[in-house]
């Protein structure tokens, strides 16, 4: 079962969290066909939207984007205040090979922006966006929290993929300081983050969050909030229908006088919608 777990250091202002989401981005693979560096690419995007859904408050989202010049073109993962994850990668068919042994996911990200857009149950979404540093997705967000919100973090994001294309591990830690953190915390801290083994090779044996987040940090954590990540898609026809309604009566008008039946599928779980000539002849009266 996936999970995320929140805490603090004990008796430091130090908030650290860290996710297990192999079986969802396992899932996503699944749905979206993905290949090693598209599903490499958009699991660390999940794991690092569960990572920031941990700071949201009830019925709050937060969706983060990656818009580069590379092969994958966009990456984007949507994770609310319970963990629900949906995601999805635009060019699912992506292999760069390896660098370093590890899969290559800048270069298949290439140069371009990290957009974080955050629903907090307002009548407006609040953007904001940083120019990509690696396309590593790790460092990339890691820059967006120092820069965009002034928060020092660290962020670290692993994805195994096995050579039949399935997912292995699936993951990530976050360690956020706050103004009153101590000095000598946070070089020790820069200390044994320097020293850190993969998010992805903690995962392969067999640790849990926590005891990622013990090994990371090798401080007594106190833990604030466990939690189980799924993979949620929450479309329905009824948002399909919505949607067609912002097109506005004049290109409604000219689908129904096209006389065929409107076929709409999701980005992010690959549904199908169908609607008819006949319903949007009612929904044109009723708007």
């Amino acid at each position: 079962m996936d999970e995320v777990v929140k805490g603090l250091i004990e008796n430091e202002h130090v908030l650290v969290v860290a996710t297990i989401c192999t079986e969802t981005v396992e899932y996503a693979r699944k749905i979206h066909d993905t290949w090693p560096t598209a599903t490499a690419a958009m699991g660390r995007v999940i794991a690092g939207s569960v990572l920031l859904a941990s700071t949201l408050k009830d019925k709050q989202k937060i969706m983060i984007q990656i818009k580069g010049d590379g092969p994958l073109s966009e990456v984007v993962a949507e994770a609310d205040s319970f963990y629900r994850v949906r995601a999805y990668v635009k060019r699912p068919h992506i292999y760069m090979g390896l660098k370093n042994e590890k899969i290559d996911v800048g270069r298949g990200v290439g140069k371009g922006f990290l957009n974080v857009i955050r629903d907090l149950g307002l009548r407006e979404y609040y953007q904001s966006s940083v120019a990509l540093q690696t396309g590593e997705i790790a460092r990339d967000l890691a820059y967006y929290l120092n820069v965009s919100e002034q928060i020092p973090s660290a962020v670290s994001l692993g994805v195994y993929v096995e050579p039949d294309n399935s997912v292995k591990a699936a993951g990530g830690f976050m360690i956020q300081t706050m103004p009153e953190t101590r000095a000598e915390i946070v070089d020790f801290l820069e200390r044994k983050l320097s020293q850190t083994q993969s998010t992805s090779s903690m995962i392969l044996q067999g640790m849990d969050s926590l005891q990622i987040l013990e090994e990371v940090v090798g401080l007594p954590i106190e833990v604030l909030q466990r939690g189980t990540v799924t993979y949620f898609c929450p479309c329905t026809k009824d948002r399909v229908i919505n949607a067609i309604v912002t097109l506005g009566r004049e290109e409604i008008q000219k689908m129904i006088e096209e006389g065929k039946t409107v076929d709409v599928e999701c980005y992010f779980c690959k549904k199908k919608y169908e609607v008819t000539v006949e319903e949007l002849k009612i929904l044109l009266r009723e708007i």
